[in-house]
């Protein structure tokens, strides 16, 4: 009888789980359709709007434009009567006027004074509404201008996807189709893929999106999130200021306002905000939600659901803890979703961080990064049973338990030692990102220190012929004391100026090596980020991503994978402050999803210590499913940036 009613739920689930899918996939199709036609009908309406009011300003002025005329005429009929003055043809229509109106109290035409008056009226207003023409565009110019100079534009929720092609969004949505493709192919048993797990999976997905982005009350809690975040981000200023201010001033100075002192106090205070959340138990409810949910419609078990819930909003290596007494026992299976899981998203500290970093340049950041937490979990379980299907039988199949570990004897315990972690995880950071930085800079100096000597030579040779021909070398150009990175600028500058130029990267380089500098071709620095890019733009491509940004979007792409998200956003958010670099928000949107995740080969080594530490007999699994895990992670997000270029 209970296995009996176990399988109607499981199919009861099941019918609902496709009915979400359907229902989602219809409200997608039914908008594509019914936004199209309601943008259109809006720009008829526009139109007409326009088209009236241009009829009823005519209107107005033609009365008054009409008097000019009639006196024009009326001057030179009256002439050719007499030849006097422009006094004699009035005085003679007035003594005509009652002669031909038969009416007693009709008035005559207007005198000589009063029609200069009125036309001195007629011209004054047409000159006051020029006048306000001119006022008007010069006010929407400036007003573009200040926007601009502003800096990035403040995307609203209400406003995303009005201007979106119909054909990019359909690139999105079969871009999840492509994604599934490679897991597929990835696969180590492709004809044991669960493909109902699969198909309930993208439709979780796709509800939450739905919610979030359509449903009222989902951009009511999308607006609540980012409001929250955005509040607590303040806390941590007001720590930071007593920390930082001066004793002097009593104001924290703007020298100190930067990455250290600014935004990696975020993470002590959040790690010390979500220790104090799990010893009041409310994380481990909202765990307990969210694996419900999965366990109940994806039909798999308890200790995995738990674990892919629990990243949503810890880190890699603390969701495991949460089902610590299972992971000794678990099938390879259900170790792959739990490592995918934790490359899938971010954690709630770090989040933070991201958060502080892009904020000022885009304001909704932190209700899309969560949104991103959230809809890669199902995501990451969708993959993760492609790439590594059950053939097993978990131990806690058809159970769910959260466990609950407390550390800490009260809150302020629990406060004092999130903090004391936080401190840690910020100074870990602050290392990682100057070593990696740094090390970027010095292997995209090895990769273009063959363009460097290619171009330095070319620098001399026209430095020679500037002195031939007693021309005047421009400043910062001297090939004796130019800097490595002006030497491209520099000798395009001075081929330009000698008058030569190349036809081609190849009779250029032909003429580079053995003929004039004039007509050589100037070979651009390659650097990793330029390589990522190229890798990467196809992926960015499917995620729907402009074809002018995919290279751009490319570049973050692999530096999140080789290096690490944080790297990534910080590359993003010197994008974002560049002028001369223009994105398109769909791209920025998309991009803030894609990289959204923990997915890196730094993060291997973490999370074979930080597992293989609760559960040491099985090191060698973790190790031989580690690589495909965090490729596998990495699908998981760029699923979920595929769903919200669906969306936006």
């Amino acid at each position: 009888m209970n296995s009996f009613k176990g399988q109607a739920t499981q199919r009861l689930f099941a019918l609902l789980a496709w009915f979400v899918f359907i229902f989602c996939s219809g409200i997608i199709v039914i908008g594509f359709i019914t936004g199209s036609a309601q943008t259109t009908a809006a720009e008829e309406t526009a139109e007409e709007q326009d088209q009236a009011g241009d009829d009823e300003e005519v209107a107005e002025e033609e009365p008054a434009e009409e008097i000019s005329p009639e006196a024009d005429e009326a001057q030179p009929q009256a002439g050719d009567e007499t030849d006097s003055d422009d006094s004699v043809p009035i005085d003679e229509e007035a003594d005509a006027a009652p002669e031909e109106s038969d009416e007693p109290t009709a008035r005559g035409p207007p005198s000589e004074e009063e029609l200069d008056e009125l036309a001195d009226r007629v011209a004054q207003r047409l000159a006051t509404d020029d006048d306000s023409e001119t006022d008007e565009a010069a006010q929407e110019e400036a007003e573009e201008e200040s926007a601009e100079d502003a800096g990035p534009q403040i995307i609203e929720l209400g406003d995303l996807g009005q201007d979106t092609p119909l054909w990019q969004r359909l690139v999105s949505f079969f871009g999840i189709f492509a994604l599934l493709f490679v897991a597929w192919l990835l696969s180590n048993n492709r004809r044991k893929v669960n493909w109902r797990l699969v198909a309930v999976g993208i439709g979780l997905q796709l509800a939450f999106a739905v919610f979030i982005f359509f449903v009222p009350g989902g951009e009511f809690a999308f607006a609540v999130a980012t409001e929250a975040v955005a509040k607590l981000l303040q806390f941590t200023d007001d720590g930071s200021a007593f920390i930082f201010s001066s004793f002097v001033t009593n104001d924290w100075e703007p020298g100190l306002i930067n990455f250290a002192f600014a935004v990696l106090p975020t993470i002590i205070f959040f790690s010390s905000l979500m220790t104090i959340l799990y010893y009041l138990g409310v994380m481990q409810k909202l765990v307990e939600l969210f694996a419900i949910i999965m366990q109940k419609t994806m039909n798999i078990s308890g200790a995995e659901s738990t674990s892919a819930a629990a990243n949503i909003f810890v880190g890699q290596t603390e969701a495991p803890l949460v089902i610590k007494p299972f992971v000794e026992k678990m099938t390879e299976s259900e170790l792959m979703v739990v490592m995918t899981g934790g490359f899938a998203t971010v954690a709630g500290g770090v989040l933070a961080i991201y958060v502080g970093m892009l904020d000022a340049t885009f304001p909704d950041i932190a209700g899309h990064l969560i949104a991103a937490s959230v809809m890669s979990a199902p995501a990451a379980l969708v993959v993760a049973k492609i790439m590594y299907p059950e053939t097993g039988t978990p131990e806690t199949m058809g159970e769910l338990d959260v466990t609950t570990i407390k550390e800490d004897v009260n809150v302020l315990g629990a406060a004092s030692r999130g903090a004391a972690e936080g401190l840690k995880l910020a100074l870990n950071v602050g290392a990682m990102l100057l070593a990696f930085i740094a090390l970027i800079a010095m292997l995209n100096y090895i990769i273009g220190l063959p363009s460097l000597w290619y171009n330095q030579s070319l620098l001399t040779e026209m430095a020679a012929e500037y002195v031939k021909q007693e021309m005047t070398i421009p400043d910062g150009c001297d090939p004796k004391l130019v800097l490595d990175d002006d030497v491209y600028d520099c000798a395009a500058k001075m081929q330009a100026a000698l008058g030569g130029s190349s036809d081609g990267w190849f009779s250029g380089l032909w003429a580079g090596l053995f003929g004039s500098a004039t007509e050589a071709w100037i070979s651009p620095v390659i650097t990793m980020q330029d390589i990522f890019g190229w890798i990467f733009w196809p992926f960015a491509f499917i995620m729907g991503v402009p074809v002018e940004d995919c290279h751009t979007i490319g570049r973050l792409l692999g530096e999140k994978m080789v290096i690490n998200e944080l790297v990534a956003y910080a590359s993003l958010q010197q994008i974002l402050l560049d002028p001369d670099v223009v994105l398109q928000e769909r791209s920025v949107i998309i991009a803030t999803y894609a990289l959204c995740g923990f997915a890196n080969f730094g993060s291997i080594g973490i999370q074979l210590g930080g597992i293989g530490g609760i559960a040491p007999s099985r090191k060698d699994d973790l190790a031989k499913i580690a690589l495909r895990a965090m490729i596998g992670g990495t699908i998981a997000a760029f699923m979920t940036a595929t769903i919200a270029g669906i969306m936006i």
